[in-house]
Parts: C-alpha cells; structure tokens; sequence
C-alpha cells in the first residue's frame, strides 16, 4: 500500500509543477521512475512511452496509466493516474471557482470582449 501513496505522490508532484504539457512531463517521469525511485528500467520505460505515444490520448496520462500497471497492475495505473491528472484538475477548479464570482463584471467582460480577436487568430492561423 506505501508504494502506492508513494506513486501517487510522485506523480502529482510531476503534474503540479510541470507547465508544457504532457510531453514536458515524459522526461521527469523518466528521472523520477527510472533514475530515483528505480521502479522500472530505462528500456522498459522506452518501450512504455512508445505504446504511449501510438495509444490515443494525452501522452502523459498514457505514460501513467502504462508505468503505474507494469509497477502495481490496475491499481498501480488508477494511482499514478489519478496523481498526473488531479493537480491540473484543482488548479481549473481553483480557476473556476474564483471566476464565478467575477464573471458578471464589466472589466473581465470588456476583457474577453478583446481576447476574442486574438483566439480567433491564432486558431486560423497555418
């Protein structure tokens, strides 16, 4: 059971303080799996993040989903998933809850008022 919190803890600690996305993360659940914790080996890991990347899917949670099954089976994987993808959900949920309460101004709607050209650029945009 340790190795399970354990698990989860590094895995969310990985999704808190990553920012680029799922690949950002690939190389520190590599260093934190393979190098530190040495619950897998490098060519283990390799051959996980290829079945990750060819799955559908974020590759991130993919990544968790692969390296917490080959540690602890299906509860490994629901464990190291869970601590990829809950840190991400508190912060929108923090976001949210926060944007509730100024969603009604004049300021923040004048504001959205002139993000709308911009978003609509950059989705056009080749």
């Amino acid at each position: 059971m340790r190795i399970l919190f354990e698990m989860f803890a590094s895995f969310f600690k990985i999704g808190a303080f990553t920012i680029g996305g799922g690949y950002a993360m690939v190389p520190l659940i590599e260093k934190e799996v393979v190098d530190r914790k040495k619950w897998i080996k490098e060519d283990e890991f390799v051959d996980m993040l290829a079945l990750a990347q060819s799955a559908p899917g974020p590759i991130a949670v993919n990544t968790a989903v692969f390296v917490g099954y080959k540690i602890d089976g299906v509860i490994g994987s629901v464990f190291t998933t869970l601590g990829a993808v809950l840190p991400s959900f508190l912060i929108i949920l923090f976001i949210a809850s926060f944007f509730i309460g100024i969603k009604d101004s004049q300021v923040v709607a004048r504001i959205f008022k002139g993000i709308r050209p911009a978003v609509v650029a950059l989705i056009a945009a080749p």
